[in-house]
């Protein structure tokens, strides 16, 4: 008898954002690599029929728009299992978000919550996110730790090395948009202080979210990378000594993922945490990272102990480069990856053919959708900005 084929598993999303990369293709490509399941990244923006006819499984990332649903209910249909992944409570996003125009809609809101419920699998990456969602919807999810980002040998090699003593101090934050608001309410007066006291032995640098008051520090500002290759690219080459990680403490921002400790560990980057947060959970203040309450005297006062004590920052460092490793690593995870997965890894689908599939497609389709989330303005309106103004 013939040895039974690996279960193929396809992951939809929208964008090839950390959520997606991180999220979910680094989890099954991990489990591809350990010989256990096939594995495809795919677009849910216009899902190729072959796709699905070919998956056993299909893992949603942030599944909610029109496109995703269809997906889902299609998948059903063709003896396919599907697993939808949160990493952020979604339905309780602040609408001056990036994303907030999209899942402030009452169309993803909607499809969002019936994907929840109406999905085999929903996988998390906190049990706070988890608590919150079975409460609300009724369900049942089940923890999918994100791993760290792959590690830059080159830069860790780098950061190894003596710095030379004339070196500046390069003081950062990496991260999107959304944070430019708090880091002008909190780190101004912190930064500007530090600024004056240390002079050209300190420079500051902004990857993304660039705060008002970083023209007043001669500060490198640099956009927002959408691509998540391009964006760890280009952190890795700032080669930042401190990473700030301030965030509000909220409801919403309790059921996030710890990734700013994952990202700034595996960069090498010594990180300041704020107390509440979630990367705070997984930090050991002094030997992990510094962790701090929300007030600009403790922001400051952890800034000046890590730029005075180099001997400290290497061993936070050292100490926050092999936790993740011993925690975080796909090695670490895998156990716990295929406990999670079980009831996709271990379903085989109908073959299908892709003529098989029903699903409609293509650029009419797709604007339709837009239309149905954002109403006929907004949706025109994005469209312009995508397709004349960026060209």
């Amino acid at each position: 008898m013939g040895r039974e084929r690996k279960v193929r598993i396809a992951g939809f999303s929208e964008a090839r954002i950390p959520s997606a990369v991180l999220g979910v293709d680094a989890v099954f490509e991990a489990l591809e690599a350990a010989g256990i399941c096939e594995y495809r990244a795919c677009s849910s923006v216009d899902p190729d029929p072959h796709d699905l006819a070919w998956a056993d499984a299909v893992m949603l990332v942030r599944g909610a728009s029109p496109s995703e649903y269809r997906l889902m209910n299609e998948a059903r249909r063709l003896g396919r299992r599907v697993a939808t992944y949160m990493d952020d409570d979604l339905e309780s996003v602040p609408g001056e978000a990036r994303s907030g125009y999209f899942f402030t809609s009452a169309t993803v809101r909607r499809l969002l919550g019936e994907i929840l419920r109406e999905a085999d699998l929903v996988c998390t990456t906190r049990e706070q996110l988890s608590a919150v969602l079975a409460r609300r919807h009724r369900i049942q999810p089940r923890l999918l730790r994100q791993p760290r980002p792959t590690p830059l040998l080159a830069r860790a090699e780098a950061k190894s090395a003596p710095a030379p003593s004339s070196a500046r101090v390069r003081i950062g934050f990496l991260g999107s948009v959304d944070h430019a608001t708090f880091l002008e309410e909190l780190m101004r007066l912190p930064l500007t202080s530090l600024a004056h006291d240390f002079g050209d032995s300190i420079e500051f640098v902004f990857c993304g979210a660039v705060p008002g008051f970083a023209r007043e520090l001669n500060a490198t500002a640099i956009p927002w990378q959408q691509d998540f290759a391009d964006w760890r690219s280009c952190a890795a080459d700032l080669q930042l000594d401190i990473g700030l990680a301030p965030l509000p403490v909220s409801p919403f921002h309790a059921c996030k993922y710890w990734n700013k400790y994952l990202e700034y560990a595996s960069l090498g980057i010594v990180g300041i945490y704020s107390a509440g947060s979630p990367n705070a959970d997984a930090v050991r203040d002094g030997e992990t990272g510094l962790v701090v309450p929300n007030h600009a005297l403790a922001w400051s006062s952890a800034l000046r102990r890590l730029i005075e004590d180099e001997d400290l920052r290497r061993r936070i460092r050292e100490q926050a480069s092999q936790d993740i490793e011993d925690r975080f690593s796909p090695a670490a995870l895998g156990a716990a990856w295929q406990e999670t997965l079980r009831p996709l890894l271990e379903h085989r689908a109908p073959a299908a053919r892709a003529s098989d599939v029903q699903l409609p497609r293509g650029t009419l389709r797709h604007l339709q959708d837009r239309v149905a989330i954002y109403g006929p303005a907004r949706a025109a309106e994005r469209a312009f900005h995508r397709f004349v103004l960026r060209r």
